[in-house]
């Protein structure tokens, strides 16, 4: 009996170590080649494996969590909410056809949920609060190079990748590329390579000075009405959901 025994104690052991593996086991997809651990690992570990593979822009990269579905779920309420918008308005208003190319542009969004995170193997290898760790689940590591455009959406009359420009002023940018009728002249929302949403004066009474980063995107918001401030709400909700976009390389 006891070889028995000694046989059934090593099968649980296996069990009990296969179990523990699968509860706590990371995936990781750096680009497209993907990178399988059996316990959480830090993020300075993961990006030591592809350090040297390129010429990384850091500030442009960013971490998606495969397993979180809130922005997809974030995209089909901001559709339903653009569609409860437009019987609002006349069909032939210069809001309704402006509300139809909003509803257009972010159907063809494919968005993934971004971790707030920053993504950077130097400071990663040197600050511990920049050396998050994963925790078990599925994850995207997604790097590129220098980035040579802006990516904008919005009230504007063709969205899509516009050259970058060294030394170009949200201003500067924002006024070369032809606007909607019915786009807002006073402000812009900027969404940065890192994740972050800044509203940014391109009026003369209220002139935003600052420069765009490289792989940044400018969203274009449709002119608020003067009694209601769905049409804000509706815009600032865009933008949030504009930093978890895969935005085309």
């Amino acid at each position: 009996m006891k070889p028995i025994l000694a046989l059934v104690t090593l099968l649980g052991f296996f069990s009990l170590n296969n179990t523990y593996a699968q509860d706590n086991a990371v995936s990781v997809r750096v680009n497209k080649q993907t990178y399988q651990f059996d316990r959480p690992i830090r993020l300075s570990s993961v990006l030591s494996i592809v350090a040297e593979n390129g010429d990384w822009y850091w500030p442009t990269a960013a971490v998606f969590n495969l397993t979180d579905m809130y922005a997809e779920n974030e995209k089909s309420a901001v559709l339903d909410e653009v569609r409860s918008l437009m019987t609002h308005f006349d069909k032939d208003s210069d809001t309704h056809k402006a509300l139809e190319n909003l509803y257009e542009q972010v159907a063809s969004w494919t968005v993934s949920t971004r971790i707030d995170m920053p993504v950077s193997y130097n400071r990663a290898r040197l600050f511990h609060e920049d050396n998050p760790m994963f925790q078990p689940g599925k994850y995207w590591v997604r790097l590129n190079g220098r980035p040579n455009v802006i990516h904008f959406s919005g009230a504007v009359t063709k969205p899509g990748a516009y050259q970058h420009q060294s030394d170009t002023s949200v201003y500067t940018a924002v006024h070369t590329v032809k606007k909607a009728v019915d786009a807002d002249r006073s402000y812009v929302y900027i969404i940065t390579p890192t994740g972050s949403v800044e509203e940014k004066g391109i009026a003369y009474w209220n002139l935003d000075a600052a420069q765009l980063m490289p792989g940044s995107q400018v969203y274009v918001p449709i002119s608020p009405e003067l009694f209601s401030n769905k049409l804000k709400v509706l815009n600032k909700r865009v933008a949030a959901l504009a930093v978890h976009r895969v935005l085309p390389q």
